[in-house]
């Protein structure tokens, strides 16, 4: 039997694998994962096309039952020869209307909101379209824009130098949930407690 199920690519590119092969090594099921962005993956539970999802909804779909799972950690990261160019006075909205950025496709706004966290305002950057997480930290390091990158894809890098934080400990940590179908709530159960205990390792 294949089930439906769908989380955010970010999510794929980290932990979420690790979370379902135990799932379907001891049950047989086979999985067809979607992938859309965190904050749209709950339309796919209200249509019906996933019995469960991981999503940035912190309330229920209707007919869901749904656990907390913490939150993934971004790091705005750039080369440090892209930051030496593009920031010489540091980060400022205007610096970032020429500094190019990297977003995953048209639902990605999480540059968006990271730049409003921190200066206050959506400052516009001119982007390159990169819908691949791992292609998001290649690009960074190749030196071709900056980009909110998960902690755990880029620990490595910050640690030697290779990329850097464009403000020092300006994390953006983003919310997740998993949902279930209530009707497909018991039979995922195995599934359920396999991605809670995952997410417990690798989220904040």
């Amino acid at each position: 039997m294949t089930l439906n199920i769908a989380t955010n690519a970010d999510s794929l590119g980290t932990w979420f694998l690790p979370a379902v092969a135990p799932f379907t090594a001891e049950t047989g099921y086979l999985l067809n994962i979607g992938i859309d962005d965190q904050d749209h993956t709950a339309d796919w539970l209200r249509s019906g096309r996933v019995l469960a999802a991981v999503t940035g909804l912190e309330t229920p779909v209707q007919g869901c039952c749904i656990q907390r799972l913490g939150s993934l950690r971004y790091h705005a990261t750039a080369s440090p020869v892209f930051i030496a160019r593009h920031f010489p006075h540091g980060v400022t909205a205007a610096a970032m209307a020429d500094a190019p950025a990297l977003t995953y496709d048209q639902k990605d706004r999480l540059q968006h909101r990271w730049l409003e966290t921190q200066l206050g305002q959506g400052a516009v950057s001119p982007t390159h379209w990169l819908p691949s997480t791992q292609g998001f930290v290649d690009a960074t390091l190749a030196g071709m824009g900056w980009a909110l990158n998960p902690a755990g894809l880029v620990a490595e890098a910050l640690d030697g130098g290779r990329l850097a934080e464009l403000i020092p400990g300006a994390v953006l940590d983003v919310p997740l949930y998993w949902q279930v179908n209530r009707l497909a709530a018991e039979r995922l159960a195995p599934l359920t407690r396999s991605i809670v205990a995952a997410a417990r390792h690798a989220l904040v």
